[in-house]
């Protein structure tokens, strides 16, 4: 088993999936991908496993794109025990693989402590997390302590600063005053 080197926390890295169990008898291990296209990750050759805590990088010997999930062969895993071994892991890969996204595109990780703004209302405060829900996700941030969850579609949208650090969004009537209350007297 190939063991570059471990890294012992997570702060540039993006999370690319998670292995399931053994798939066949040869070593190889089912993997469910956490990305929009698998078929991107084809020819990965390297892969970052959380093991106990601590990162430890796996050459891969094959990654094979399935209809319902993907197949890796990771180097030195030749049998059912080591793709045992290897099952029920987080799989991570540097943020820098990433390919750049511009305009109103982003990667939800990449957005997590900008500042939220509304162009009427101003400051919803800084984006804790991106809730992935299956029709809607959603920012939710923190204000003086107030939580709030705003839709990230297009209808609101308006602009992604990577620069200051800020995502514009155009929201709808009363959704500021449900979080914040009103600023009229």
């Amino acid at each position: 088993m190939t063991q570059l080197r471990t890294m012992a926390n997570t702060t540039d890295m993006f999370l690319l999936g998670r292995t399931l169990k053994p798939h066949g008898l040869k070593g190889d291990v089912g993997v469910k991908l956490d990305v929009d296209d698998a078929r991107s990750y084809e020819s990965l050759d390297m892969v970052w496993v959380q093991r106990q805590g601590t990162l430890v990088p796996y050459s891969l010997t094959m990654v094979s794109v399935r209809p319902k999930m993907t197949v890796f062969h990771f180097e030195g895993i030749d049998d059912v025990e080591g793709a045992t071994a290897m099952s029920g892991h987080e799989l991570l890969l540097p943020s820098s693989a990433l390919p750049a996204l511009d305009g109103l595109r982003f990667y939800y990780h990449e957005v997590v402590g900008f500042d939220l703004v509304d162009l009427e209302r101003g400051s919803l405060g800084k984006i804790e997390t991106v809730l992935e829900l299956p029709s809607n996700p959603l920012f939710k941030s923190v204000k003086d302590g107030v939580e709030g969850l705003f839709p990230m579609t297009d209808a609101v949208l308006r602009k992604v600063d990577r620069t200051a650090r800020t995502i514009t969004l155009e929201l709808p009537e009363g959704l500021y005053d449900l979080y914040f209350g009103s600023s009229e007297t």
